[in-house]
């Protein structure tokens, strides 16, 4: 049925009612609204999940039901390594009730659901206020240089002065506002692909997603993760800080894990589910397609609205082996009793195991936060929450309240854990969290599933345990496909790997890394390489308790690149008042990578549109009635530019 994904696309598409188009970046977030019990979601647009053998006429049918149009079709690669056709977008002329109740009545509809809107589980007091105390990773011992005492603080101390201060190899996910890369207390440790060329607008590493650098902004289906708003990017730099800002380096605070790997996935300011099931997939898929090890996702927002499309993407990550932390919410409600998500989600029945840990946030004193919401069956412990100090744009630090405080100190323990744990699974992990990590708390006793606090210097107690490394691969090729592709395979000898690392040198001895695939992964293409050049590789084999020993390395020389020949026979056409001018062009090279064109007008030359390789037209759309202009057009590839084709002058029809 995925194959049948592409054309069912183009009928959806071909059978809306109306045609519209996501809200341009930039332009004011949709209009929200919200059901009588206060529930929120995004006006005018339903989320279909239509069944794997639903037919085109029901399709057809479906839209003409909901009186919907295609706003975008989401298939994740996520969605498709899981056998998920995807979920679609849409905008509906009718109530989004109404709409939903139609679609949910028809036989090739699995469910429709508003796209519900979450909100970031923080209580602001004065955002620039340092107040420079970190008690949530303080000790009931005098164990920090200034005797740092808190008898309710995380312990974490107690694991640093044992050595415990985690691993770049750990790598977590923040799905969140995005972040401030560059925050001196976290440049160190923010994710950077190393398979992808920054801004050149291509998926060089082949993941699905273009020019991700350090995570994926699902709300703009882009890779710009970087501090934009300075109320949401506030969030998760001061959520991420508390993960894992740097330690030890004399400025600032210090994270959980002084040492980690952070990547953002960001769904804010919108904070639609639609967008954070395609952040929370794009991390499953990073683990999965590139073999990170991603242990844990930070979720510090939720909201009262259950979504079958959202718990599918948990399940999806729960699959691979991620735990989900999520704040259990600022209401002050059992959450037993009103749930709230994705805190109130369990991913045992769909994924075999709970993969989600809810948290409540507790103050310097011991008590629950007022604010914080509990639930003896839903919510599993306490962090601290309240008076928290982390990171904040610009380079700054603050103390923030709430619930989304809480949850990632838990997830940074996650993160410490598997440090040292690599032969833990997702489900061990979990359960020596929320065991042997857990401090009784009378606050919490009765209303969370442990009646306890975090207590990281007892998690990391529980007795180290090793992975066997994987197997040496074998049979390793490097053939250059062309100037500027290289194609890698080898043969996998292990069963227990996480991935394979690829590693590039110019000179055979100084290798780097170029990038990572996931296990069973055979085959690579690296598109990063230049024409007329020698490259040397090498892979080898890794888990999370290390790494296999090196193939043999091989060499590989790239042919060279000549330039394009240049187009030739260029002539233009003015069409009638208003429609433009058409261009041709004869194409003489067949190495070409594209065509730019060029108009003169009074002001000189500039730059007008490039169009694919083989293209051999053009309509400039944008000529003035009346009014003389001159072409030219050039190809181009890697070597270089083609001289220019003759150049011609047209006058528009007025």
């Amino acid at each position: 049925m995925l194959t049948a994904a592409i054309p069912r696309a183009r009928v959806w598409l071909a059978s809306s009612l109306l045609l519209v188009t996501a809200l341009a970046q930039g332009q004011a977030l949709p209009q929200v609204e919200t059901t009588p019990d206060g529930q929120r979601y995004r006006a005018g647009e339903v989320l279909v999940q239509f069944k794997a053998d639903v037919t085109d006429q029901q399709v057809v049918g479906a839209f003409q039901h909901g009186r919907l149009g295609l706003i975008k079709h989401i298939q994740t690669p996520a969605m498709r390594a899981h056998g998920r056709i995807g979920i679609t977008r849409t905008a509906t002329v009718l109530s989004v009730p109404e709409a939903v109740r139609r679609l949910n009545q028809l036989p090739g509809v699995e469910f429709a659901e508003p796209d519900w809107v979450a909100t970031q589980n923080y209580e602001s007091n004065d955002p620039f206020y340092i107040d420079g105390s970190l008690w949530g990773m303080f000790s009931d011992a005098a164990t920090g240089p200034a005797a740092t005492y808190n008898l309710f603080g995380t312990q974490a101390e107690k694991a640093w002065a044992a050595g415990f201060v985690g691993s770049p190899d750990i790598y977590v996910g923040v799905i969140d506002g995005g972040l401030q890369l560059d925050h001196p207390d976290l440049a160190a440790n923010i994710w950077t692909n190393p398979g992808e060329i920054a801004g050149n607008g291509l998926d060089d590493d082949g993941d699905g997603y273009v020019d991700d650098l350090h995570g994926w902004n699902a709300s703009d289906d882009n890779g710009n993760v970087s501090f934009i708003d300075p109320t949401t990017d506030f969030h998760g730099t001061h959520v991420a800080g508390t993960i894992g800002a740097a330690g030890g380096n004399g400025i600032g605070v210090a994270g959980v894990n002084w040492n980690v790997t952070l990547i953002s996935g960001k769904i804010f300011p919108g904070g639609f589910y639609s967008d954070a099931i395609q952040a929370i997939d794009y991390m499953t898929n990073l683990k999965t397609r590139k073999g990170l090890n991603i242990v844990a996702l930070n979720h510090s927002w939720g909201g009262p609205s259950f979504s079958q499309a959202l718990l599918d993407a948990f399940t999806r990550a729960a699959k691979a082996g991620i735990i989900s932390v999520a704040a259990a919410g600022n209401n002050t409600n059992s959450i037993d009793v009103t749930p709230f998500y994705p805190a109130s989600f369990n991913t045992t029945a769909s994924a075999g195991y709970d993969a989600v840990i809810s948290v409540a946030g507790i103050n310097k004193d011991g008590n629950k936060r007022l604010s914080s919401n509990y639930g003896a069956n839903s919510v599993d412990l306490g962090a601290p929450g309240g008076e928290v100090v982390s990171t904040i744009p610009t380079d700054g630090y603050a103390s923030q309240n709430g619930t989304s405080m809480a949850a990632p100190h838990v997830t940074g323990a996650v993160a410490l854990y598997a440090s040292v744990h690599p032969g833990s699974t997702s489900a061990q992990t979990r359960n020596d969290l929320l065991t042997a990590g857990i401090r009784p708390l009378a606050s919490l006793q009765g209303i969370t599933v442990t009646g306890g606090s975090l207590d990281i210097g007892a998690l990391m107690t529980v007795p180290a345990n090793a992975l066997p490394a994987p197997a040496v691969p074998a049979n390793f090729q490097a053939i250059a496909a062309s100037g500027t592709r290289v194609d890698l395979s080898w043969k996998d000898q292990s069963n227990n790997e996480l991935g394979f690392a690829i590693e590039r040198s110019t000179d055979g001895v100084t290798f780097y890394l170029a990038d990572t695939v996931g296990a069973a992964h055979v085959s690579y293409s690296d598109l990063t390489v230049q024409p007329g050049k020698t490259y040397f590789y090498r892979v080898r084999a890794y888990n999370p308790g290390g790494s296999s020993a090196y193939a043999p390395p091989t060499s590989v020389a790239t042919p060279a690149v000549t330039l394009p020949k240049a187009p030739s026979s260029l002539t233009a056409t003015a069409l009638s008042a208003g429609k433009g001018v058409s261009l041709a062009w004869k194409d003489n090279s067949t190495n070409e990578d594209g065509f730019q064109i060029e108009r003169q007008t009074s002001s000189g030359w500039q730059p007008l549109a490039t169009v694919a390789a083989n293209s051999k037209t053009f309509t400039d759309a944008s000529a003035a009635r009346g009014t003389a202009y001159t072409y030219r057009v050039l190809a181009f590839n890697v070597a270089g530019l083609s001289p220019y084709s003759n150049q011609v002058s047209v006058v528009t029809a007025k």
